[in-house]
């Protein structure tokens, strides 16, 4: 559990823990999935989704669109500030056992 205030962006050590989590699972199981949540599903867990896709190279724009298809009434105003001022440092590209760049 990484609780932080409704509405707001997520504080940076959740940020570190989220992405470090992400970039362990896809290392020890490529492939694999991984769920998130908060109570309404409308901010906190579609941000550190946006996050995560920003950090595999998505521009935030597009993680934004990809997430409200999926989910509407996603964000924000102020999380969507957040995430446009994000300036990632792609701690989830990295190379699997055949040399090729991945993105998961």
């Amino acid at each position: 559990d990484w609780p932080f205030d409704d509405g707001a962006p997520p504080p940076g050590q959740i940020v570190d823990d989220w992405l470090s989590l992400l970039k362990t699972k896809f290392r020890e199981e490529p492939g694999c999935c991984v769920a998130v949540h908060c109570v309404a599903g409308l901010g906190r867990a579609p941000v550190l989704v946006a996050l995560a896709l920003i950090e595999c190279g998505m521009k935030y724009e597009d993680a934004v669109q990809f997430i409200r298809q999926k989910r509407r009434g996603a964000f924000n105003s102020k999380q969507l500030l957040y995430l446009e001022k994000y300036r990632p440092k792609m701690r989830l590209r990295f190379r699997d056992a055949n040399g090729h760049c991945c993105v998961q």
